[in-house]
């Protein structure tokens, strides 16, 4: 089977933005390429016309031992009149000329059986192929399905558009696949396919190296007793209402030795977050916030707090419990959309906004220490039913069974 994967994805945040699609996409590209059972190349068209070359991608796979073939060579123009000038660039742009140009090896697209996007829509230059079978990967429609939690869906609607009649679809979850047959029941449900992710074993693991955790705590000024709460600072991730319950349960019980540790980038529309913590006052040092971290910190960063929380109004997978559980940590989560496929009965699941609950649950984990050492390991061995090499069999099964059909 020749199979063709689109790598814009891999091009447009493999720099400085490695955010969870990346890391979903890496983790295919490196184990597919290492399969016997297809022949592997990549395209990297360029949906949004960045300033990625081919030669760029070829020297990353190359760092990170992804054995992996080109379909096309994406290259700058050596000359373009007035490139820089604003209204030659307007003119450039509607022409469809741009500062690369995509120079196509046409025994590949003619020859492979699969085309696969993990995230963008089908390219209309894929469209032109009819030998090609197109499967694009759902992660969630959560832009549709709550446009005040997100800010576009155009995207996701464009990925749908660009499935068609022909097209098939691999969704994260059970639950992203009922969102996407009832959002779009023109699709066939025999053309959706559900392969659950992983958290990668070489990043996310319970570390207990004290030296490597004295360093960290060191950069990030962490207490030794902490809650950990990671994601985008977004409205989705439900982070405020994290903060106020943590802050209303340290007070009424005069906890004074414990934080809470927010992890991950600035989304959009954060400020609600920032104004629950301009709002803690004297337990304002009690919330510590990191930004994002290198992937190298995050195991001990996990393994070293005292148990994770992770309030999200909707996801359509959840990497970041999966993780925590991976690192052997106590998890509590939101009871919603595709959170109890990842989390089971291992963790324990609230209603999103339920800050009684929440409170009460922080505070039975800080003073029961069996019972967050049952979770810890209840996570633990939940954590085990997810691996990359089960997500890579299954989409060599969905490849053939698309192929035989």
């Amino acid at each position: 089977m020749k199979v063709i994967l689109d790598a814009d994805v891999m091009a447009d945040f493999y720099r400085d933005n490695r955010t969870g699609i990346f890391r979903v996409a890496f983790e295919l590209f490196k184990r597919l390429s290492n399969s016997k059972e297809i022949e592997l190349y990549y395209s990297h068209l360029s949906l949004f016309n960045l300033d990625t070359t081919t030669e760029e991608l070829n020297l990353f796979f190359h760092q990170n031992s992804i054995q992996i073939k080109g379909s096309n060579e994406r290259l700058k123009r050596k000359f373009l009149p007035f490139r820089k000038e604003k209204l030659f660039k307007k003119i450039y742009e509607k022409l469809g000329i741009f500062n690369y140009k995509n120079n196509y090896k046409e025994e590949v697209f003619r020859f492979s059986q699969i085309f696969h996007s993990f995230y963008y829509p089908i390219n209309k230059k894929i469209n032109s192929y009819s030998n090609l079978k197109k499967i694009v990967t759902v992660h969630d429609l959560i832009p549709i399905l709550f446009p005040n939690l997100h800010f576009t869906s155009s995207l996701i609607e464009n990925v749908i558009k660009s499935v068609e009649n022909d097209g098939y679809v691999i969704c994260v979850s059970e639950n992203t696949k009922r969102d996407l047959l009832t959002y779009a029941p023109h699709i066939k449900p025999d053309r959706v396919f559900v392969s659950l992710l992983a958290a990668s074993p070489e990043i996310f693991y319970v570390c207990k190296d004290k030296s490597a955790f004295e360093v960290i705590q060191k950069k990030y000024k962490l207490p030794e007793k902490y809650f950990l709460c990671l994601g985008t600072l977004e409205p989705r991730k439900n982070v405020d209402h994290i903060i106020r319950s943590f802050l209303k349960m340290v007070k009424e019980n005069e906890v004074y030795d414990l934080s809470l540790v927010l992890v991950g980038s600035m989304g959009w529309d954060y400020d609600k977050i920032f104004k629950e913590y301009e709002n803690a006052h004297e337990f304002k040092d009690k919330i510590i916030i990191t930004g994002r971290v290198p992937d190298e910190e995050l195991a001990s960063l996990y393994s070293n707090a005292h148990s994770f929380y992770y309030m999200s109004l909707y996801e359509g997978f959840g990497l970041p419990p999966l993780e925590a559980m991976q690192c052997g940590l106590a998890t509590v989560t939101s009871n919603t959309s595709s959170l109890p496929e990842v989390v089971g009965d291992s963790g324990i699941m609230l209603d999103p906004t339920d800050e009684t609950a929440l409170i009460q649950t922080m505070k039975e984990l800080y003073y029961d220490e069996e019972l967050r050492k049952s979770y810890a390991n209840k996570g633990l061995e939940r954590s085990k039913n997810f691996s990359w090499e089960k997500c890579v069999k299954e989409h060599i099964e969905i490849y053939k069974r698309i192929v035989n059909s």
